[in-house]
């Protein structure tokens, strides 16, 4: 059986309407293959461990607290204030 670099060289090789026509087929082979796969087998992502991050991560802020801060900060920056 071939392998996947065998097959994607195969595919270099190709005239560029071929390879259209390639990604056409494979297109629709795997959406009849998703649509033929059971609700139960299709896996959801394991979930993250977030805790290793706490304390990393910033706080959530209040967006229009932020927007002010920084409009005092350019105000400061304009007039040369320190």
């Amino acid at each position: 059986m071939p392998t996947y670099d065998d097959i994607l060289n195969q595919v270099e090789h190709l005239k560029p309407d071929e390879q259209l026509r390639l990604i056409e087929d494979l297109a629709i082979l795997v959406r009849r293959r998703v649509a033929a796969t059971p609700p139960d087998s299709i896996q959801e992502p394991p979930k993250q461990n977030l805790d290793r991050w706490f304390g990393f991560l910033p706080k959530r802020i209040d967006a229009l607290e932020f927007q002010l801060q920084i409009r005092q900060e350019w105000d400061r920056e304009v007039r040369h204030e320190p």
